[in-house]
């Protein structure tokens, strides 16, 4: 993910922290404020935040929110923004961008699946997914999986000045002549790097 070596002095919002993995990370790594949100649907994947945060003894805040309701009056802004294995779950992708971008004051680190189809990489193109709650009633349920192009594009919509990708998906081709036989869009990881200037 590339996330800096040194936070010191930075405040840093972990969107979906799951266990708060990343954001225990940042707290090390010398941040001043960390904020973990996440809906918990699973109260287990809350208890495992709970039993690092006591361990650890951190001072990690958290809060249930979901990321289509984060803004700078509810959780402030912050110097570093991570988004990892969130952005597929989001029912409103790109309003969910825009709503990152709100409370995004440099940086946003986002990590998610990506869509590798035969052909027509380059166009911005996402899989269809009603949501977490509905997702069994369709067929394609996996997830909203973008193209590394649409990710860019919606980067630049939802106001960040640029990106750049720092992690694309391994045995791409591989996957995209897997694509052509089955007729059947690969999927891969993909790590962007967003900056607000």
């Amino acid at each position: 993910m590339q996330i800096p070596a040194d936070l010191s002095g930075k405040s840093v919002l972990d969107i979906g922290t799951w266990d708060g993995y990343f954001a225990f990370e940042c707290e090390r790594r010398g941040a001043k404020r960390v904020l973990a949100i996440d809906t918990w649907n699973g109260e287990k994947e809350f208890q495992a935040f709970l039993f690092a945060h006591k361990s650890l003894g951190s001072k990690v805040e958290y809060m249930r929110l979901d990321a289509h309701d984060i803004s700078p009056a509810i959780t402030g802004t912050f110097d570093l923004v991570l988004c990892a294995g969130v952005l597929y779950h989001f029912r409103h992708p790109l309003a969910a961008l825009e709503k990152i971008r709100s409370v995004t004051q440099n940086q946003l680190i986002v990590e998610t699946n990506s869509l590798i189809p035969a052909v027509h990489e380059h166009i911005p193109l996402m899989t269809f997914f009603a949501g977490d709650e509905t997702a069994c009633e369709y067929g394609w349920h996996e997830g909203g999986f973008p193209t590394r192009a649409w990710l860019k594009f919606a980067l630049q919509a939802a106001g960040f000045a640029r990106s750049d990708f720092v992690y694309t998906p391994s045995f791409r081709y591989l996957k995209k002549l897997q694509a052509l036989v089955t007729n059947r869009p690969g999927r891969g990881r993909l790590i962007a790097h967003a900056f607000v200037s």
